[in-house]
């Protein structure tokens, strides 16, 4: 298990790449534990694609972090440590111990924020196409006066006012229920047929 996660967090993606191109399993090995760990925690928490990105960076620089201050509190209390890993480091990767953590965690992270990202897209609903509900209009009717009737429709003023009838047709447009004096549906406005 400890070498498990000394290669991943010492050996950096781009460093199988340019000196072990050949080693398709060591390659595998560096990207498959990302790939889970994000995939993983994405699948936990995330919730978009942005959300799978994110969750995937934050595990990244969260071991970034760590390893980052083990690393200073090493070469604060023990200087000859610091120098040894350095050293240790400089002839497995040619790059400084902090240098090689933090490319290999962060190289990592990237490839598995990818995987992230597919799995926040698989979880992702969308709420609505501008994200707020759309609301429903109201329809507001106009009252109009008798005087503003006798001068738009003269004939109807001069018939007799009578009490309301039951309904006996519906509206062609709309479907509404019309009485025999409605000219007009009340309801859209269409000419009664």
């Amino acid at each position: 298990m400890i070498i498990g996660i000394a290669l991943i967090f010492l050996f950096p993606i781009h460093w199988a790449l340019f000196y072990r191109p050949d080693d398709i399993s060591l390659l595998f090995a560096l990207i498959v534990p990302w790939i889970l760990c994000c995939v993983i925690t994405s699948g936990l928490f995330a919730k978009s694609p942005r959300g799978g990105v994110n969750t995937s960076l934050a595990v990244g620089i969260g071991y970034a972090i760590i390893l980052t201050v083990a690393y200073l509190v090493l070469a604060f209390a023990f200087p000859i440590g610091s120098a040894i890993l350095d050293g240790v480091l400089l002839g497995l990767t040619d790059l400084p111990f902090l240098v090689a953590v933090l490319t290999a965690i962060l190289e990592g992270c990237i490839v598995g924020a990818i995987f992230g990202a597919f799995i926040g897209a698989l979880k992702y609903k969308p709420k609505d196409v501008k994200g707020k509900k759309e609301k429903k209009k109201k329809k507001v009717k106009a009252k109009v006066e008798s005087s503003e009737v006798s001068e738009l429709f003269p004939k109807i003023n001069n018939q007799e006012k009578s009490v309301l009838t039951t309904t006996i047709d519906t509206c062609y447009n709309c479907g509404a229920r019309l009485t025999t004096e409605d000219m007009f549906c009340t309801n859209c406005g269409a000419k009664r047929s």
